[in-house]
């Protein structure tokens, strides 16, 4: 605590920007919140907006700031630097019809006409980032990068501005090519910028919130005066608690705990396993992972436990695979790249057909199950079993998977569009079949832009008949119909000529048999290319690179068949 002008020792609390903080907007709230905490505390109080979080840790280990909103890795530096406590945390709590929760995540932006579709198209770009203590604007980003193939300090050219907003209006006037910040400034800026036409890229998973902190030497009594004033702060003056919380968020009281190795783990951002094997020892860490581990065990002041650690020695070497159906094209050449590439390491495969019927809801849960308990490294899944609840806990607990068609959704789609440009088609119609791997909002991304007052979009078809004949009585109706599987496209060719005895175009996905013999084109891939990407893609956020196997493109190309 420092002394006020009339020789009155007072508290100083620091806020840091939430959602566009600046200290002339936010006058009359920041002149509220020190009345009502003066209230409380029964002292002077002063309320201060801090750019960065290294001005404000520096500030508390000097004894200038007594309490701040730190984010999640700011506050674990300051835990290690000067002992800091956490004195409440912020929780989501029920919100109105109006009023959405504030998702509390990283974002990966750029603007609309760049063309870019993929972080990988990033490289050598200017690039923004807040600070090099922000979890949600440097730090997870960092390691969206890295997971996506690029190096932030070598393949971009990085800007630190010390500020969300800041970022996101870099971007919005082309000063930047892209940026990161959390979610929350990325929304707000849109629905005060209406005319700023962003892009997302990429969105880390949910991530955990960092605590208001007090300074260690903080009086006792004192202490539990402004946790309770924290915790009544939404109810008592909910407009100014909007500059330590965003909407739908009330402070509970900390729960105090040592720092365990998941802690590390998650600000690594590297999985669990990855954290004990580099502690433990083990060899199959790239050096520069383990180094970056070591660093924050040594900086965060992490200590083992000897018994946990006894443990952990029992756990698998196995890999997930989760796939919706058997009928995936090319599965076998998929699975022998996987397999390839994860012999280099001594990884074995696991593949887990959770079919689209049947007992798939109990199958999927038990093979989340395998991977919480420490059975599995790591799991590779399709974008249908990304969307359950399962993988929604798994995204928030930080374990590692990838999905497997990422690559081919880039370089696949990329070809069909090309392709149908050739050939001269402007308007098309896009069919998405049940078990694909071609996911339904990447074709309307990719094709939007080629086509998107004519795009017609629809899901697998019930009735095929009923809705070719709505589509072809528009004015201009498609001239092509690109469906994302064989079996959908070869039902759309046989009622087009068998019930509407019209020659139109369609363009299937896989290239299997029955493209063969339907003799309409289709979209083929390399399967084992497709299954060596996924594979080193997850070695990558697993930490275990492979030592002799490049990764290489994908190959993709429309099979014409006559």
């Amino acid at each position: 605590m420092i002394k006020s002008e009339d020789g009155k020792e007072r508290l100083v609390l620091a806020i840091n920007p939430v959602i566009g903080h600046n200290l002339v907007s936010q006058a009359d709230k920041i002149k509220t919140l020190e009345q009502y905490l003066e209230q409380v505390l029964e002292i002077p109080v002063q309320v201060g907006l801090w750019e960065n979080y290294e001005e404000t840790l520096n500030g508390m280990e000097r004894g200038e700031i007594d309490a701040a909103r730190l984010g999640l890795y700011a506050f674990a530096q300051a835990q290690a630097r000067f002992g800091a406590r956490a004195l409440a945390n912020a929780i989501e709590v029920s919100a109105g019809d109006n009023a959405p929760p504030v998702p509390y995540r990283s974002v990966i932006f750029t603007r609309k006409d760049t063309g870019i579709v993929g972080l990988i198209q990033l490289k050598g770009q200017e690039f923004g980032f807040v600070d090099r203590n922000s979890s949600t604007g440097y730090l997870v980003p960092s390691l969206m990068l890295d997971q996506a193939g690029l190096k932030p300090a070598t393949d971009l050219k990085p800007h630190f501005l010390l500020g969300h907003n800041t970022v996101v209006e870099a971007v919005c006037q082309g000063k930047l090519f892209a940026g990161a910040t959390m979610q929350s400034a990325y929304l707000h800026h849109l629905q005060e910028h209406p005319t700023c036409s962003l892009q997302l890229l990429a969105t880390s998973p949910l991530l955990s919130r960092g605590p208001v902190a007090v300074r260690p030497g903080l009086p006792p009594r004192l202490e539990h005066k402004l946790l309770q004033a924290l915790v009544q702060l939404d109810q008592r003056v909910p407009e100014a608690a909007s500059l330590l919380i965003p909407t739908n968020q009330r402070f509970t009281p900390a729960a105090q705990r040592e720092m365990t190795l998941k802690t590390v783990a998650e600000l690594a951002g590297v999985s669990y396993g990855t954290v004990s094997r580099a502690i433990n020892g083990r060899a199959r860490i790239a050096p520069d992972t383990t180094a970056r581990i070591l660093k924050l065990v040594e900086e965060l002041g992490y200590r083992p436990n000897s018994n946990a650690r006894n443990l952990h020695q029992n756990r698998g070497d196995l890999i997930g695979l989760l796939i919706p159906t058997l009928q995936i094209p090319a599965l076998d050449e998929i699975v022998a790249g996987i397999q390839a590439v994860f012999s280099e390491v001594g990884l074995q495969l696991v593949v887990c057909p959770a079919v689209l019927n049947g007992m798939a809801g109990e199958s999927r849960k038990a093979f989340f199950e395998l991977l919480y308990n420490n059975r599995l490294e790591g799991m590779i899944m399709t974008q249908y079993d990304a969307a359950t609840r399962e993988a929604g806990e798994l995204a928030r607990s930080g374990r590692p998977y990838a999905l497997l068609e990422q690559d081919l959704l880039g370089e696949g789609l990329i070809t069909a569009r090309n392709w149908i440009e050739v050939q001269g088609h402007h308007r098309i119609a896009l069919v998405q079949e049940q078990g694909s791997l071609l996911e339904a909002g990447f074709m309307r991304q990719v094709f939007a832009r080629q086509a998107a007052p004519e795009l017609e979009f629809t899901e697998e078809i019930n009735t095929i008949s009923s809705w070719l004949e709505t589509i072809l009585q528009k004015p201009e109706p498609p001239t092509l119909i690109f469906c994302s599987g064989d079996r959908t496209a070869l039902s759309v060719q046989k009622t087009l000529l068998a019930q509407l005895s019209i020659d139109l175009s369609v363009l299937g996905f896989g290239n299997s048999d029955l493209a063969k013999w339907g003799g309409f084109p289709s979209l083929a891939f390399h399967g084992v290319g497709l299954g060596r990407l996924v594979a080193l893609r997850l070695l990558k956020m697993l930490n275990m690179p492979s030592l002799t196997l490049s990764e290489p493109p994908l190959r993709t190309w429309i099979e014409v068949h006559h």
